[in-house]
């Protein structure tokens, strides 16, 4: 994964040519980040809050790569 900016309640990065943002959201107690994460070609692949038990950045990443298939699950383009 490759960092292009990171600051306290934001991420944003890319991993396997999916673009990741990551940002912290106070809307719902349960649902502690806003994932979108976009393909090379802007498709979405992940546009939404994080699931409960998502806590913190490392875990919101995780879930990120997961949810959008960058774990090597399926192949994109």
């Amino acid at each position: 994964m490759r960092v292009i900016e990171k600051r306290r309640g934001y991420f944003r990065g890319t991993h396997k040519g999916g673009e990741i943002e990551i940002t912290r959201d106070h809307d719902y107690p349960d649902r502690h980040f806003y994932i979108i994460v976009r393909w090379k070609d802007g498709g979405y692949l992940y546009n939404g809050y994080s699931p409960e038990g998502i806590t913190t950045i490392a875990q919101a990443k995780k879930e990120a790569i997961r949810g959008a298939c960058l774990d090597g699950g399926l192949a994109h383009g």
